[in-house]
């Protein structure tokens, strides 16, 4: 009788010891997933940032070269042109080019 009450004792640790491993097996197995879980939503937040940070670098390279184009074409126009201009009034010309262009913010729109 003592053999058997010995026995169901040994028997019940056994499988509190499994319980107690798969249950710490799980909870390492759930705490992976969620590490990888946030290291893919992570890595996709930082390409989404990227790839808009790049879409603003474009255009604003894009706008950069539109005003270049036409602050060119004016200075041909200009230079085609009969009529003299005094050199302080394009001195004050390009000085407020050179401004907007450096006030040009990243939605394309001029600011001041």
């Amino acid at each position: 009788m003592q053999s058997e009450v010995i026995d169901d004792i040994l028997s019940v640790e056994e499988k509190a010891e499994k319980i107690i491993e798969d249950a710490q097996k799980d909870a390492r197995d759930m705490i992976s997933a969620a590490h990888d879980k946030a290291a893919a939503i992570i890595k996709e937040a930082v390409e989404r940032v990227r790839v808009r940070g790049k879409e603003d670098v474009d255009n604003a390279e894009a706008l950069l070269e539109e005003h270049l184009a036409e602050y060119e074409k004016e200075r041909q126009e200009l230079e085609m042109s009969e009529e003299r201009v005094d050199p302080a009034v394009l001195e004050r010309a390009a000085s407020r080019i050179v401004a907007r262009i450096c006030n040009v913010d990243t939605f394309g729109s001029l600011n001041g």
